[in-house]
C-alpha cells in the first residue's frame, strides 16, 4: 500500500504519454477556432518559448465579446482574449482540484518538464466513471438477482428455499440464517438457486443446467471480491463478464415476468 500521496491523483487521469496542442500569442482567433473545431477542443494553451502565457478558450472569447461587442473576431489574436488558468501537478489529489474546476472550465497540468496536459471536468468525470463502473455493474447484477429470486420464489416460497439451502450451512457456523432477501450474501444467491430442492422453481427461467448457472454466478462472485476488497484493477475481460452477466440476468427477468 502506498503512503506517499493520495490514491486518486491528477496523474491517474493521464496514465500514458500526452501531447498538448498550443498556439503562440499572435495566432489569429479565427485560426485558433479552426484548430479547436477540428480537434473538438474547448481551449488552447498560449505558449511561447516553452512558457505558458495563458489559455484561449470559447469562454474567454465570449467574455471579451460580451464586454466589448463592437470588436470583430477577425481582428483579434489569442493574446487579446486569453485568460489565466490555475496550474496543478500530476501529484495533486483529485479531491483538491474539484473546487478549482467548479470555478474554471479547465486547469493546466504542469511538471518540471513543462505543460503536460489540460484537465477539464469531463476528464475527471470520465476517470471517476471508470473507477465506479465495476461497482455499478455489480450493484445492478445483485439487484437483478434479488428481483429474479423474488419472481421465482415469492412470499413463503422464499422462506422454504432459505430453510432448505441456507439454514443447515449457517447452523454449522453458529450463525443465524438470513430471513429476508436483502440479507443474503452473494454466495447465498448461488447456493439458494443451485440447491436441488430449489432448482425446480428456477429451472426454465434462469437456465436448464444448474451447473452452468452455478459456475456463472461463481465467476461473478470472484470478480466481485476483487472489486470490493480493492485487490487489483479488473481486466477488460472481467469487465466484459460483468456486463454480459448483467444483460443475461435482465433478459431472465423479462422472461420470468412473462411466465
Amino acid at each position: 500500500m502506498r503512503d506517499d500521496g493520495p490514491f486518486h491523483e491528477v496523474g491517474n487521469i493521464f496514465p500514458g504519454e500526452t501531447s498538448v496542442e498550443s498556439v503562440p500569442g499572435e495566432t489569429p482567433v479565427v485560426e485558433a477556432l479552426k484548430i479547436m473545431l477540428e480537434k473538438r477542443y474547448s481551449q488552447l494553451p498560449v505558449v511561447e518559448k516553452g512558457t505558458v502565457r495563458g489559455a484561449f478558450s470559447l469562454w474567454s472569447l465570449a467574455h471579451q465579446l460580451a464586454t466589448a461587442p463592437t470588436l470583430k473576431v477577425s481582428d483579434l489574436t489569442v493574446e487579446d482574449v486569453m485568460e489565466q488558468l490555475p496550474t496543478v501537478t500530476v501529484r495533486d489529489s483529485l479531491h483538491s482540484i474539484v473546487t478549482q474546476l467548479d470555478q474554471h472550465e479547465a486547469l493546466l497540468v504542469g511538471s518540471p518538464h513543462g505543460l503536460q496536459a489540460i484537465l477539464t471536468s469531463f476528464d475527471v468525470l470520465r476517470y471517476f466513471y471508470r473507477v465506479a463502473r465495476p461497482f455499478i455493474l455489480i450493484q445492478e447484477i445483485e439487484l437483478a438477482l434479488r428481483s429474479l429470486i423474488h419472481l421465482c420464489a415469492p412470499g413463503d416460497k422464499l422462506k422454504d428455499c432459505i430453510d432448505a439451502a441456507l439454514v443447515p450451512a449457517y447452523e454449522k457456523t453458529g450463525r443465524a440464517a438470513p430471513t429476508e432477501l436483502h440479507e443474503l450474501a452473494f454466495e447465498d444467491y448461488r447456493t439458494l438457486v443451485h440447491s436441488k430442492h430449489n432448482w425446480p422453481l428456477f429451472q426454465g427461467v434462469v437456465g436448464h443446467n444448474s451447473q452452468v448457472v452455478s459456475a456463472r454466478l461463481e465467476e461473478i462472485r470472484k470478480i466481485r471480491n476483487n472489486v470490493f476488497h480493492f485487490r487489483r484493477e479488473i481486466s477488460l475481460l472481467e469487465y466484459g463478464t460483468l456486463a454480459s452477466a448483467r444483460e443475461w440476468l435482465l433478459e431472465k427477468i423479462r422472461r420470468a415476468e412473462t411466465v
